[in-house]
């Protein structure tokens, strides 16, 4: 199955099922309308690339289709039909946006090459701009930092999909950032100006959780004096975030799905539905995936959450970033504290550099708040580090490695130092991977620049 989805729309009904099973033979997943209004609903709730547009509909003309998916959608690539051929709506089409123009009856070898050129040119659009980021240092994405390729395809994956009302799931380690993910697809939407609520599905009881997401009405339970709107009503027009929806006890997940699937609610105690009209944006830190292979988690409402799926790299996959996120929590605490400190040492860096950082952002974050209280110079030094990171360095850290030491057996002979151990186990890491370097550097936990810098210092080369 290819990663693009074209929408059809066409009046004649036999035409949109032609295309349909034409275009998901070539691997595509397909959407089909029969009408431009139909057309522009499913648009506005699924992420589109390629619209496949007939101009000569009743209702709704192709061309006012056309201008109002440019308008709102300029990124989606708009391949038009008509069974009644002419140089002016040719024109028109083409100074409106469209692609390209195509005479019923279809020729299905011209359109498998245009779509080829269509979803060659989307691939080149969006390696360019993450190196056209990479060349501005447009490093701060909605307050999020970022250099690598890891975190520059976030940040085109959440501009592509904040226009649509589609569902989200975002994946990641905890502290990699998932609720500012959240946040910025929100900002960047056309609700930016409505409701944004946070709920984590985790930190309550199910009694309580159902009544904070559901609402209750007075006298459903004890202790229930009055009505109580839940937070989907609270959230109307605009986005809720759930946050650790892998914890969501199986007896709400039914009643959630109801909500994604007719958009209504149903408070505790009441016998009549409310519509909603809310984006609903989720967060796990768990594989949902193996829940549902457990039957832990309704497969139904996995694949309706997963419309749309974002995954967060954890930071040791994104070492490079460690750097910007350092200055930038500085220059944070320096507008707010009004302190100078101009960054941290290059001790201080090469030791991060080296750290797995199992609680991720979140962790560097506090690191680098609690140093920056007790730092004296301009820059963050080794003294300057809370206790538990000034014992790491010097000392090996291997055990957080994927490779346990003993597994590699590099204690035949008692090392007589710590750089003697660390040379040894550098070495037979190196054996283990054929000379790999960064398959080594994976294993070791470090950055490949790390890496080099130990290589050259033992004379591994």
């Amino acid at each position: 199955m290819r990663p693009y989805k074209i929408m059809v729309i066409d009046d004649e009904p036999e035409i949109c099922n032609i295309l349909k099973e034409f275009l998901e033979g070539l691997g595509y997943q397909v959407l089909t309308a029969h009408s431009g209004p139909e057309g522009l609903n499913l648009i506005s709730q699924n992420v589109v690339d390629v619209l496949i547009l007939d101009l000569n509909m009743p209702g709704m003309h192709g061309l006012e289709v056309l201008k109002k998916v440019k308008y709102t959608y300029p990124d989606i690539s708009v391949i038009v039909l008509t069974g009644f051929p002419s140089i002016d709506t040719a024109v028109e089409s083409m100074k409106l946006g469209a692609y390209d123009y195509l005479i019923k009856p279809i020729d299905f070898k011209r359109l498998e090459v245009v779509l080829d050129k269509v979803f060659e040119q989307i691939l080149m659009k969006r390696r360019l701009d993450i190196l056209e980021r990479k060349v501005r240092g447009d490093y701060i994405f909605e307050g999020m930092v970022g250099q690598s390729i890891g975190m520059l395809n976030v940040f085109h994956m959440i501009k592509q999909i904040a226009p649509y009302s589609t569902n989200v799931l975002i994946t990641g380690e905890t502290g990699t950032g998932k609720e500012m993910v959240a946040h910025a697809i929100h900002n960047l939407s056309p609700r930016r100006n409505k409701p944004f609520v946070v709920i984590n599905c985790a930190g309550l009881v199910d009694t309580l959780l159902e009544s904070e997401l559901f609402g209750h009405v007075k006298g459903a339970f004890t202790g229930a004096v009055k009505d109580k709107p839940g937070l989907f009503e609270v959230a109307n027009e605009g986005t809720i975030f759930l946050d650790e929806i892998g914890e969501l006890p199986l007896g709400l997940q039914a009643k959630l799905l109801r909500v994604l699937e007719y958009r209504e609610i149903q408070r505790i105690g009441d016998t009549k539905t409310r519509k909603v009209n809310v984006r609903i944006i989720a967060a796990t830190n768990v594989d949902l995936k193996s829940k549902v292979e457990e039957e832990k988690y309704r497969k139904d409402l996995f694949f309706r959450l997963n419309s749309f799926c974002i995954h967060i790299p954890p930071l040791r996959e994104r070492k490079e970033d460690i750097p910007l996120l350092c200055q930038h929590f500085i220059n944070q605490l320096n507008a707010e504290l009004k302190k100078d400190i101009k960054g941290v040492s290059q001790n201080v860096l090469d030791l991060f550099m080296e750290l797995p950082w199992e609680g991720n952002v979140r962790e560097l974050r506090n690191v680098i708040e609690r140093s920056y209280i007790m730092a004296k110079g301009e820059f963050i030094d080794i003294a300057d580090l809370p206790a538990e990171y000034r014992e790491i360095k010097g000392k090996n850290h291997f055990s957080d490695t994927k490779q346990n030491i003993n597994d590699i057996d590099i204690l035949e002979e008692s090392p007589t130092t710590l750089e003697e151990l660390e040379k040894r186990y550098i070495a037979k890491v190196l054996k283990m991977t054929s000379g790999n370097r960064s398959k080594a550097a994976k294993i070791l936990g470090l950055s490949r620049r790390s890496l080099y810098r130990k290589l050259k210092r033992y004379g591994l080369f």
